[in-house]
């Protein structure tokens, strides 16, 4: 994510029936009280991937895949798809 909208709660209120199109363009928009933030408003595929990425990390044997799949990539042991296809021609 690269932008971040912040709206003050009074201007969320007034705004709240077209939140669902501006998270279109920015996934996630900060919703403050007296400046600080108090609460979000999430587009929900971000959501379902926040709680994947929770659920991954709570499972002890899907956490380990998951860093044997990072040590893969990091040392260059990956295969493309097109020699996946051949192999299981």
């Amino acid at each position: 994510m690269t932008t971040t909208t912040t709206l003050d709660i009074s201007e969320a209120r007034k705004q709240f029936s077209k939140l669902d199109v501006r998270l279109r363009d920015d996934p996630l928009i900060w919703i403050t009280r007296h400046n600080k933030r108090a609460f979000a408003v999430v587009d929900m595929e971000l959501m379902e991937a926040v709680l994947e990425t929770l659920d991954i990390l709570q499972d002890p044997n899907a956490l380990s895949m998951f860093q044997a799949s990072l040590a893969d990539v990091k040392a260059g042991r990956m295969h493309d798809h097109s020699e996946i296809e051949r192999d299981l021609a």
